[in-house]
């Protein structure tokens, strides 16, 4: 008999019966796991349609996996753990973590002045390298300004997006006073990267990062030309329809890296204790600041902090055109989970959720006591009326529906609302998550999926039936595009958007839904998510749109 497992003297032993049935239960409850994982993605998606990957990690390790749906719907290939994706938005951990390798080494600080390091930068006001990463440094979202400039990003090059950029001069903000979702940070920091190091941000991650960690599997996806075995095709489903979607860009940064379920444990375990790279390297990632309003921003660097069902957790989502994706992590319970689809209509952050409290045996949902009989109409005519965004001029629409519910139109989301006992408004079906709250007179609007990214909005009063703007040209001196107000009332912007001008709240006027203009002297300001009232001057009457902005020339 092997004696190497008898107890040492002392030591409380259990009846061997008792170790058998602990044993058995764990494995019933693994099953059970595994079972309850699998049917929670199965609903996800439809049979034939693109789908999704799920896994469920300690230690570092891959404990729990499932899928769903296939990787090409073409091909009928199924998803499995080892499909790759690309994760959107999820990559920008990957990114902040190669900035914090290089500070370590000595050659950046977060402290550094962006420009510094590419002085091609127009920037008229300093933008520090860590702001870049924490979103506080007002940058305009450069895929919002390929939107207004009408170029697709089909194949864009690191290259070309720098170039695109480097002639903006205003910010949103002053640096450092608020929190504005900017992807433009993220690839200015894949750029610096480069610039410092002679790698793109693919070659120096797979190097210092991906190798080391053994996750042989992911990389920075930095052309898109270039055929990547098991990679999932990208899908668009909308009311049924299913169309492909695929997302072709090859600037990386803020979004870009490829990766799968199966290639993700070991990063778990560094984001668990450090374990590779450096626990300082971790601890930086997660490092918050002060926001200057007696809190932390809840986001960090590439990941944001929040809590489910009342434990610490963290992590960040992804969604770009055919793919969403989502990481959650619990470090007091060392549990984390990983969603990546190819659906863009998976709701890639509440199922995450979903999956994540399922593994730690936690509810499915926080309850939220709503107000049994609120009294009638008072607390939804107080917010009865339009409400203005006064950094992008976007504005949403407020009414009482009955039963103290309100309805908000115009934005996202939009939807019915009703009030919980703690004064806050809470969203109703495909709004679940969403809440909305009144202080001093201002509206903020956010979600638990979505920590750090609340709207602000003021009241403002209504549209004025009448005003129109008179025809003209104007052009944006940062990115060298027009606007046109045309003849029959429509605003022509860049290469490709066209949309019918109508009057807005707040004496604004909106364009397609998707853009707000507001007359500022002569000029016009131009916003939408992302950009906030960008100046396009008042051009001589002829004026008629001829060539390219600068960087999205496809020779270039």
């Amino acid at each position: 008999m092997d004696m190497s497992f008898r107890p040492m003297l002392g030591e409380r032993t259990l009846p061997v019966r008792t170790i058998l049935l602990s044993s058995r239960t764990e494995s019933l409850c693994r099953m059970d796991i595994s079972t309850k994982l699998s049917e929670l993605v199965g609903l996800a998606v439809r049979p034939g349609d693109p789908g999704l990957a799920v896994g469920i990690y300690t230690d570092g390790k891959l404990i729990h996996q499932a899928s769903a749906g296939l990787a090409s719907v073409e091909f009928e290939a199924p998803i499995d753990t080892r499909t790759r994706f690309d994760i959107a938005s999820m990559s920008k951990q990957f990114t902040a973590t190669a900035a914090l390798l290089l500070c370590r080494d000595g050659r950046l600080s977060l402290d550094d002045d962006i420009r510094t390091h590419l002085p091609e930068l127009k920037l008229a006001v300093p933008v520090t390298v860590g702001q870049c990463l924490r979103h506080t440094g007002g940058l305009r979202d450069w895929l919002a300004l390929t939107t207004i400039a009408g170029r697709p990003l089909t194949r864009i090059t690191q290259d070309q997006t720098l170039a695109f950029v480097a002639g903006l001069t205003d910010v949103n903000f002053e640096p450092g006073t608020e929190f504005s979702y900017s992807n433009t940070g993220y690839v200015l920091v894949a750029s610096l990267v480069h610039r410092l190091t002679g790698q793109t941000l693919g070659e120096f991650t797979t190097d210092r990062m991906f190798t080391p960690l053994s996750m042989t599997e992911t990389m920075f996806r930095e052309n898109s030309q270039e055929p990547l075995p098991r990679f999932a095709y990208g899908y668009d489903v909308t009311s049924g329809a299913v169309r492909r979607a695929d997302t072709e860009e090859s600037a990386v940064g803020d979004g870009g890296l490829a990766t799968s379920v199966a290639d993700l444990g070991p990063w778990f375990g560094f984001l668990q204790d450090g374990r590779v790279l450096g626990v300082d390297i971790r601890d930086g990632l997660l490092q918050q600041v002060d926001s200057g309003a007696g809190e932390e921003w809840p986001y960090a660097l590439g990941l944001y902090h929040t809590t489910i069902a009342g434990h610490p957790a963290f992590g960040h989502a992804g969604g770009v055109p055919g793919y969403r994706s989502q990481l959650l992590f619990m470090p007091g319970l060392d549990l984390g989970v990983a969603l990546l689809s190819n659906n863009s209509s998976v709701n890639s952050t509440e199922l995450a959720t979903q999956a994540l409290r399922l593994a730690a045996g936690l509810p499915k949902d926080d309850p939220i006591e709503l107000v049994a009989d609120p009294v009638a109409g008072e607390p939804a005519a107080q917010l009865t009326g339009d409400w203005i965004d006064p950094q992008s001029d976007l504005t949403i629409r407020i009414d009482a529906v009955g039963n103290g519910r309100i309805k908000i139109r115009g934005g996202s989301p939009t939807g019915e609302f009703a009030l919980a006992v703690d004064g806050s408004w809470q969203g109703l079906e495909d709004n679940a998550g969403f809440w909305a709250r009144v202080s001093a007179g201002t509206l903020r609007i956010g979600s638990v999926y979505r920590p750090g990214r609340a709207t602000e909005y003021w009241r403002c009063p209504p549209s004025a039936a009448g005003p129109t703007l008179p025809p003209a040209v104007y052009r944006s001196p940062e990115l060298g595009i027009l606007a046109t107000v045309t003849t029959d009332g429509k605003l022509e912007l860049g290469l490709e958007f066209v949309g019918t001008i109508e009057p807005a709240p707040g004496g604004a006027f909106s364009a397609g839904g998707l853009i707000s203009l507001r007359p500022s002297g002569d000029d016009l300001l131009i916003s939408t998510h992302g950009v906030h009232r960008m100046r396009f001057a008042r051009q001589p009457d002829d004026t008629a749109p001829v060539g390219l902005p600068p960087g999205l020339n496809a020779a270039t």
